[in-house]
């Protein structure tokens, strides 16, 4: 029974890759010869990614990463280990080696141990408590997806996308509401697929139009596919209710048991304040490996109940 299974699975891994290399080959002639791309709708885009999607249950990595603003500059690396959809465990150590900061994040939860010289304490609390420092909604969702190079909050049921072609790469725009409309003066047909939003803060029309909008109601997505393999490389999120933007952009990628994924992510948050930029790269991933995840409160650290 097994090995009849088994030679089935065989089977349907050969079929699907066999698909896959299939529905690629004519755009990979036709890069090959220099030619433009084919005009494919936004649901063929969407479900040849999903092909290449990154797919985990347990996943563990080693990254050194770079946060950069205006006033600072910090180096730090990071021991990450995850099961999809349940748990993202971080230990972060400077540049010396040692350990200054264990986190742990679920769904709906976050608490850090900090260990930082005059700065011991540990939090626990909500995940949206995580919004007052980044200026930006962060949910579990996101953070998984931008560690391991997928998409972020793309909803199929909700979501309404037009495709265009950016010189070898597909784009997916989110089709914009009768609210949005109105305050870029345009509507997602006219736009170009890299161009920056940027609205005037009193211009009457768009506070206006602030005053009756829900967050949603402002939000502008788009996702940028390889022409060829259709694996994500770029993502832009430009939220006009609170004036910020968020790029994300994945490069270099390597093959890891037969899957793909980004060694270096980049991710620009552009706030009225100014920018930051995060940046890090993949050094070690292992998959498979059901991984423990500790977090012992020493016993003379005060709780804080704010990030």
């Amino acid at each position: 029974m097994r090995s009849a299974l088994n030679k089935y699975l065989i089977c349907v891994a050969g079929l699907l890759v066999m698909m896959v290399s299939i529905s690629g080959c004519s755009n990979e002639k036709r890069l090959a010869k220099g030619k433009p791309l084919k005009n494919r709708s936004s649901g063929a885009i969407l479900s040849r990614y999903y092909r290449t999607e990154f797919q985990y249950e347990w996943l563990g990595m080693k990254i050194a990463a770079d946060v950069e603003n205006a006033e600072d500059k910090q180096g730090f690396k990071a021991n990450i280990r995850m099961r999809k959809d349940s748990i993202i465990w971080i230990s972060i150590t400077p540049l010396m080696g040692v350990e200054m900061v264990r986190a742990v994040i679920t769904p709906d939860s976050i608490k850090y141990i900090s260990k930082v010289p005059n700065q011991k304490h540990y939090f626990m609390g909500e995940l949206d408590q995580l919004t007052d420092i980044t200026k930006t909604e962060v949910s579990f969702g996101m953070l998984q997806n931008i560690l391991i190079g997928n998409a972020v909050d793309i909803n199929e049921q909700d979501d309404k996308f037009i495709s265009r072609i950016d010189d070898q790469e597909y784009v997916l725009i989110s089709k914009y509401n009768r609210k949005l409309k109105k305050v870029v003066g345009m509507d997602e047909k006219q736009i170009d697929p890299d161009d920056s939003l940027e609205i005037e803060l009193n211009d009457k029309k768009y506070r206006k139009i602030l005053k009756r909008s829900e967050e949603e109601d402002l939000l502008m997505k788009r996702y940028w596919f390889d022409g060829y393999d259709y694996r994500l490389l770029h993502t832009v999120f430009d939220d006009l209710y609170y004036q910020r933007s968020l790029e994300v952009h994945h490069e270099e990628f390597k093959e890891v048991n037969g899957q793909y994924y980004p060694k270096k992510t980049s991710m620009v948050l552009g706030t009225i304040e100014g920018n930051t930029v995060f940046s890090f790269e993949i050094n070690r991933i292992r998959l498979g490996k059901q991984y423990d995840f500790p977090f012992e409160i020493p016993d003379d650290f005060e709780r804080k109940y704010a990030p």
